[in-house]
């Protein structure tokens, strides 16, 4: 085999040895690995892989497994079923070439005789970036980098936020009534949406890496913060809690393995109270008000590796994130129903202006049986 440092050539318009219209199949292919596995990786990045011959046979597709298990390139090449030899290995992410808890996919690609690798996008990872490509290219494999670059690059969105900022990809969600409620003045707020977006929103739970609620929701509301009406891994769950209330007699609410984050006037007989019921808790500054500092939160969350944080409220804590501009989607499922005087989704935000109000830019969206999905970015920076 010839060493060859030169990234793959489009000679004749050909992507990894196959038309365009074939690779952007086989490359989408993978992505949809990726995407369906989202959440089920954590900390790792859930890639996906397939393995074509030069004629365009899929020979192998994977995507990742759980963390300390083979990679999705690893995967695809042993559904190959040594058909490798000559073929060309589409992966929405660069290849790693460290020893961690698994060997390295380049080791395993060059041994199975892959002439060419696609890969979508170059991984950022300080241990990982570039080095891929480099160990490949030595043994002779033909590469090529940012096939579908843009697709791969929102598939793994979680995990690229996360490396490039320090910090978790949030997603806010909330449930409403078409007046803008989140719950009747009594209380109740089940069920405002119907079936499908209950689904929808159990999706996204699977997909993030932690699930997060203030003190208040944990209280009123008494959430699982689980995945259910879907299969689909549990997240983390994280309460807000700025002093420890919930040490007292709502302390059972509280699984095992649950995060509780509070501000520096928790006590330490609250911390160690909750230590016996298996709930870590985690200290961080506080805001003007006593609360916990938002900006605070997502620097520890992002040293502790979480990669993502879906953020379900309650309406005070939706309204500390967007103040706080930290966040990068917000899912919102509006019901056809009217509540009148309620729970309103931001509580004590008020702009005296409609000029001054932040402006939402409406990215998707969809319908989900009776109820309305909109998926909202931040105001564009000016």
């Amino acid at each position: 085999m010839t060493t060859s440092r030169r990234p793959a050539s489009r000679a004749g318009g050909k992507i990894g040895g196959l038309a365009p219209a074939a690779a952007a199949a086989v490359m989408r292919r993978a992505l949809r690995l990726a995407r369906a596995g989202t959440g089920a990786t954590y900390p790792n990045p859930c890639v996906g892989a397939v393995v074509v011959s030069p004629h365009g046979d899929i020979l192998g597709a994977a995507r990742s497994g759980p963390t300390g298990t083979a990679h999705a390139e690893v995967r695809a090449l042993k559904r190959a079923a040594g058909q490798c030899r000559g073929a060309t290995l589409f992966v929405t992410l660069e290849p790693c070439s460290h020893v961690g808890r698994t060997p390295p996919c380049t080791r395993a690609i060059l041994e199975a005789g892959i002439a060419r690798v696609v890969t979508a996008l170059r991984d950022p990872a300080p241990h990982v970036s570039g080095r891929g490509i480099a160990m490949l290219r030595r043994g002779g494999v033909q590469v090529q980098v940012g096939f579908e670059a843009e697709l791969a690059a929102e598939v793994h969105a979680h995990y690229l936020h996360h490396i490039a900022t320090g910090r978790p990809w949030v997603t806010l969600k909330a449930a409403t009534s078409l007046d803008g409620q989140l719950a009747c003045a009594s209380g109740d707020s089940r069920w405002i949406t119907g079936v499908p977006a209950r689904r929808h929103g159990h999706r996204q739970r699977a997909r993030h890496h932690a699930i997060l609620v203030g003190r208040g929701t944990m209280v009123a509301d008494r959430p699982r913060l689980d995945v259910r009406l879907v299969r689909g891994t549990d997240p983390l769950p994280i309460v807000l809690d700025s002093r420890l209330r919930l040490a007292g007699p709502d302390a059972p609410l509280l699984r095992p393995g649950t995060v509780v984050v509070h501000g520096p006037r928790g006590s330490e007989r609250a911390r160690n109270r909750l230590a016996k019921l298996g709930v870590e808790t985690i200290a961080v500054d506080a805001d003007s008000r006593g609360r916990v500092d938002i900006e605070a939160l997502l620097d520890e969350l992002g040293r502790r590796e979480i990669r993502s944080v879906l953020v379900e409220g309650g309406g005070e804590v939706l309204a500390s994130f967007l103040l706080a501009s930290a966040w990068q989607r917000f899912l919102l499922y509006q019901a056809p129903r009217l509540l009148g005087a309620g729970r309103p989704m931001l509580p004590g935000l008020s702009w005296s202006r409609v000029a001054n109000a932040p402006a939402l830019i409406v990215h998707r969206r969809q319908r989900l049986g009776d109820d309305t999905l909109l998926e909202l970015l931040p105001p564009e920076s000016e």
